[in-house]
């Protein structure tokens, strides 16, 4: 479920419980919000919309939130708690999780971007766009000024190295293919991933709401920072979660499921690098 879609079911949730108890649905506002969480433990998403009507239906926020909450309980996609003074926390539920996984696809073409003739840096001064390709290479030098650098580091741009947006977003995506590959060397295949209600670990939901909330969206500094938030999603959650099975362990259900994230994954970085006109490396 996207985050608009979410926002559309909190909305008919707020109509309904007002409605049901003789008070004026029209006081819910046409666009509820809908945030990612602050915190781990507090849900995938927060609303406030129960503070926003507790002033024009006379009603404390907390009392409205539950009853917000209580239609929501009728959906069999998101679990939702009142929090604090009447925020509402919103919980996907895991069978959601294989949804998120399927919805995705594979990367598209190209869209071109208008790059300037020249770019500032900081150590060799400004330069032509061909002369800092040839400082930092042309993935780095067309992705540091898609994603609004007024100043190029050419020391970190130039480098393999944890400072480096595109060196960690294209290292995740050779990552994922590199795990997703050796899966299928031990005969994990994306036919068998039948498990994705098992992915509940912390780590793992992370990395759904980052694919779930990845849209390749007109602006290039926008879909840098999406790349970004994936990537290091993806990062967080390999670190955390052993994908593939050792040594004679047979692989289970958590495995295949495991390894269609990684899948995802790669799908993801992939169509965000294509659209930056940024290669996508199966190895690094």
């Amino acid at each position: 479920m996207t985050p608009a879609a979410l926002a559309d079911l909190v909305r008919s949730a707020a109509v309904r419980a007002l409605g049901t108890r003789g008070l004026d649905p029209a006081v819910v506002p046409d666009e509820v919000d809908v945030r990612p969480a602050r915190r781990a433990g507090q849900g995938d998403y927060a609303t406030s919309v129960a503070l926003r009507l507790a002033g024009p239906v006379g009603v404390d926020a907390r009392e409205v939130a539950a009853w917000v909450a209580a239609e929501l309980a009728v959906s069999d996609e998101v679990v939702a708690e009142v929090a604090g003074p009447g925020f509402v926390n919103l919980r996907l539920v895991n069978s959601s999780v294989g949804e998120v996984l399927r919805s995705i696809h594979e990367p598209g073409g190209p869209v071109d971007r208008e790059l300037p003739e020249r770019v500032r840096t900081r150590t060799h001064g400004t330069v032509t766009m061909a002369g800092l390709v040839e400082l930092v290479g042309a993935d780095a030098a067309r992705y540091a000024v898609l994603s609004g650098k007024s100043t190029v580091d050419t020391e970190v741009w130039g480098r393999h190295v944890d400072r480096n947006p595109v060196y960690n977003v294209q290292y995740a995506h050779s990552r994922a293919f590199s795990l997703a590959r050796n899966a299928n060397d031990l005969g994990i295949t994306l036919s068998q991933q039948d498990g994705t209600e098992l992915l509940d670990h912390p780590r793992e939901l992370d990395l759904v709401r980052a694919l779930r909330d990845f849209a390749p969206v007109a602006d290039p500094r926008a879909l840098t920072r999406a790349v970004e938030d994936v990537a290091e999603a993806f990062h967080r959650f390999t670190h955390t979660c052993r994908v593939l099975p050792s040594g004679d362990e047979e692989p289970t259900p958590r495995h295949h499921a495991r390894v269609a994230l990684c899948v995802a994954t790669r799908r993801v970085l992939a169509s965000g690098l294509g659209l930056l006109g940024v290669t996508a490396p199966e190895r690094m």
